[in-house]
């Protein structure tokens, strides 16, 4: 069984050295440690303050005798309160409370204990007991090959959605946006076998079963926000005009790309109208084999967006945290928190809810969105975040970025900033997808 050492940890940032003051000795528990540090606690103290390295503050712990911080970059949830200790001990000097409901990221974990490195919303460094915390999407899945399921039978073609409601007069617009004209006029839904209704105004579909696109014409905006780390530093970026989905792609346009052979994943039956209801439980590697067959068959150089356009367009030339405002209020989004229509077993359909100033539905919750991007901790990661509408990609990206939130996620995972991830090849249950089309 492996024994526990008393060391003094000292950490600058998300960087930490070990120093042990008895390489020798171990206990064998951690009781043992700890009562051996409170009774040593004059002489480890003195041999701290010689052993000071510039800028970096020390604190004595129980470690493991193998224990090694391992570098990660994770986002967790709080779901008890918890201290915020200067080192991964119960008798490290406190530095605050995460209070349950708040989102952490995480950057190193304790090796053989439950202590987690986290960064805190005012950029200091911590560590949380991580029985307090967990996941975001809960416990990591292992990547793996994904085998198609048996094929359904070819989908009718695609009934008519609803008609477009007229959106709440938009917030203050962004001078260097132009945005594209307003959705059409409200009219009652057409029944399942009417004719398909006219497009709008800057609206286009390369075919039956692909995705009513909306233009988004050029312009620049400040991304990112200070509400988190992840969302940090905001940055002016400017873009190309470029098309994106009105609506994420729904049940009926992901099966007509499974029934030819083009997506190897087949969503089970679930409720509601299927060219209303988002699809879910898609991975980023599905989600890339959707874009990939629609070049096939249109020939157009769809793709997915990446998270500067993304953000650009649920905007709208907004500057607050939602386009609809500062506060989530009810009747916008479908969130967890956000008011009815709301199941929490599924999604409601993406026209449930008004569309913003752009005419672009279910921007905010719905369904998690998978951009183009691999994940980076920040925007301030490495060189820094593209600020020409580009995607920042990594050479054998395993996480890509989730835009949106989805209908499972409480309304301050929604806003039109907020940034999440998850493994490349893993399907999970509020991931969808929207799709975007580079313009000439």
């Amino acid at each position: 069984m492996l024994g526990f050492v008393i060391a003094v940890l000292t950490c600058s940032g998300s960087n930490c050295t070990i120093i042990q003051p008895e390489p020798a000795v171990s206990y064998p528990s951690y009781d043992a440690c700890f009562a051996a540090i409170e009774s040593k606690s004059d002489a480890l103290n003195a041999f701290a303050a010689q052993h000071p390295i510039a800028g970096r503050s020390g604190n004595i712990v129980c470690l493991q005798s193998v224990q090694t911080i391992t570098e990660v970059e994770d986002r967790y949830d709080v779901v008890e309160t918890a201290i915020v200790r200067a080192g991964p001990s119960d008798m490290a000097e406190s530095g605050g409370v995460v209070e349950a409901g708040q989102r952490l990221v995480v950057t190193g974990e304790v090796a053989g204990t439950p202590w987690l490195r986290v960064v805190l919303r005012d950029g200091r460094t911590g560590f949380v007991d991580g029985e307090r915390l967990r996941r975001v999407g809960g416990a990591r899945l292992p990547v793996v090959a994904m085998a198609p399921n048996p094929p359904p039978p070819p989908p009718p073609p695609p009934p008519q959605r609803d008609a477009v409601v007229t959106p709440p007069p938009p917030p203050q617009q962004d001078a260097a946006v132009t945005p594209p004209p307003p959705p059409s006029t409200p009219a009652k839904p057409p029944a399942a076998d009417a004719p398909p209704a006219p497009l709008a105004a800057g609206e286009f579909r390369a075919c039956e079963h692909c995705p009513v696109m909306v233009t988004v014409e050029a312009g620049g905006f400040a991304m990112g926000s200070s509400d988190d780390p992840t969302e940090k530093p905001i940055h002016r970026v400017s873009l190309k005009a470029f098309g994106i989905g009105k609506f994420p792609v729904s049940v009926a346009e992901w099966n007509a790309c499974a029934a030819a052979g083009g997506c190897a994943y087949h969503p089970p039956a679930g409720e509601g109208d299927p060219a209303r209801m988002p699809v879910t439980n898609v991975s980023w590697t599905d989600a890339s084999e959707y874009v990939a067959w629609l070049q096939k068959i249109t020939g157009k150089p769809y793709r997915l967006a990446s998270e500067s356009e993304w953000e650009f367009a649920a905007r709208a030339g907004t500057k607050t945290r939602f386009w609809w405002g500062e506060q989530a209020g009810t009747g916008h989004a479908d969130c967890e928190g956000c008011g009815e229509p709301h199941e929490s077993a599924h999604p409601q359909p993406s026209d449930a809810f008004p569309p913003n100033p752009w005419g672009l539905y279910a921007m905010a919750g719905g369904v998690a969105e998978w951009v183009d991007d691999c994940w980076h901790l920040s925007y301030q990661t490495f060189q820094g975040a593209p600020t020409d509408g580009s995607p920042w990609r990594l050479t054998g990206c395993t996480r890509h970025v989730l835009r949106g939130g989805s209908w499972r996620s409480p309304p301050a995972q929604i806003t039109v900033s907020t940034r999440n991830f998850y493994d490349t090849n893993v399907r999970y249950v509020a991931n969808g997808l929207r799709v975007a089309v580079s313009l000439p």
